[in-house]
């Protein structure tokens, strides 16, 4: 009985080396599970409601994971009284040891050190941080606003350049603090900016968004003309800013510093093309240029075999049924309080309508009415001149000249048209 005994014992332990690499993956299992539940919680605890219970109960299943503590640290902070933030340090430094080349960690480290006091410990990690992650945004901008609490402005404006370098879409917040920092002192603004020439627009098109075009301007101005070419998409959101300000001199300035070739530039008291003799293709001149659009309502082209003058003119097609809006149209940077004439010539083709095409002036700055043609004859007329007189108001930076129709009149609002016009040889005459 004895040796069957010892045999059956034998026989277990022989089994032993069998079911190790089962109980070693049970109790691997087990470890991984607490771990996967400890994260989870720290992952997805809900901002609104955080407890340190909580928090401390994901460092519990996973005391090795980075994230638990970093969330208890993050709950610490934003729910203990001030002078419990060493707590919360601590956690933040043992997240730092288990995850030591994880940036994000590093940042609210040195934001919990100077909210302690410890500047000097706070700057550190926070260098330790661009340190990790020198081409992200997030930590210049910590270590630049850190520095900058503690008046070190020309540290600071070097980090946060960095910042706008790296992220588009923080560079209203430095030119915020720029702004508050040097206020009206402008060459200090555009030195804290620094030389990089898309910053530089960026910061010219801010201030232009805020109103400031003097000195929106000065900072523009400030580039080459290679620089500002070069930050041409920057340059035209600032020059339609600047034209929907009715700033419309220094919407021309800009234009014309990066106008593509060929395209149309502004000319201060001068109508470009009136003889639409150079306009290739459509009407995409640029904002100083002809603009129209067309439609079957009003087809708008180029006519090669009618002119007054020169080769071609401009002829309009009317086959309209119901209301329509007729927008042919030149913006031109006129000065103020000045008198002018502009001069044009018309023909039609059986013309038909109660309210036919008319030319106008168009004060660019208030929409009011300067000057306006009689309405264009019904029925067959060869070219005849128009003569228009007006004179800008003492703002008045931009006139709009524009072929639009005049009132059906009665009753009714809308009026059929039908037949065709053509325009030719438009002048723009300054008078003394």
């Amino acid at each position: 009985m004895a040796d069957q005994l010892a045999h059956l014992n034998l026989r277990g332990w022989r089994r032993l080396p069998a079911l190790l690499p089962m109980l070693l993956l049970l109790v691997g299992s087990w470890f991984a599970v607490r771990w996967c539940i400890g994260n989870t919680i720290a992952e997805y605890m809900p901002p609104d409601g955080q407890s340190v219970e909580a928090a401390r109960s994901a460092i519990n299943l996973a005391p090795h994971d980075p994230l638990a503590h970093w969330r208890l640290a993050d709950v610490e902070q934003s729910t203990l009284p001030p002078d419990k933030i060493g707590e919360a340090i601590q956690e933040y430094q043992r997240a730092v040891q288990l995850s030591p080349n994880d940036y994000r960690l590093w940042l609210p480290l040195g934001r919990a050190l100077e909210q302690s006091g410890d500047v000097q410990a706070a700057e550190q990690a926070m260098r330790q941080a661009v340190k990790l992650a020198p081409a992200y945004a997030y930590p210049h901008w910590y270590l630049g606003n850190l520095l900058l609490r503690q008046g070190r402005n020309d540290d600071a404006f070097a980090e946060l350049r960095r910042t706008g370098e790296a992220d588009p879409q923080l560079r209203p917040q430095v030119f915020n603090l720029v702004t508050e920092v040097f206020g009206d002192k402008l060459d200090d603004a555009r030195r804290a900016v620094g030389t990089n020439p898309e910053l530089q627009a960026e910061y010219a098109k801010y201030l232009v968004e805020r109103q400031q075009y003097d000195r929106a301007m000065q900072v523009w101005n400030g580039l080459g003309a290679r620089e500002k070419v070069a930050t041409n998409e920057t340059a035209e959101v600032m020059m339609q800013g600047l034209i929907d300000s009715k700033r419309f001199r220094y919407a021309m300035d800009v234009w014309n510093a990066i106008a593509p070739p060929g395209v149309t530039l502004g000319q201060v008291d001068r109508l470009d093309d009136g003889g639409f003799e150079h306009i290739q293709g459509s009407a995409t001149t640029g904002p100083f240029g002809w603009r129209w659009k067309s439609n079957r309502q009003a087809a708008v082209a180029l006519d090669n075999g009618n002119a007054h003058s020169g080769s071609r003119s401009l002829r309009i097609e009317f086959q309209s049924y119901s209301k329509l809006v007729l927008n042919i149209s030149q913006l031109i940077v006129v000065t103020p309080n000045t008198q002018y004439e502009l001069n044009c010539a018309f023909k039609t083709l059986s013309l038909e309508s109660a309210g036919t095409s008319v030319v106008q002036v168009i004060d660019g700055n208030d929409g009011n009415p300067l000057g306006s043609s009689p309405p264009a004859p019904v029925g067959n007329n060869d070219w005849q001149q128009v003569n228009i007189s007006f004179r800008t108001g003492p703002k008045t930076e931009g006139i709009l000249v524009m072929i639009g129709r005049a009132a059906c009149g009665g009753d009714n609002p809308i009026c059929p048209i039908y037949g065709s016009v053509w325009y030719d040889d438009f002048d723009l005459k300054r008078r003394s």
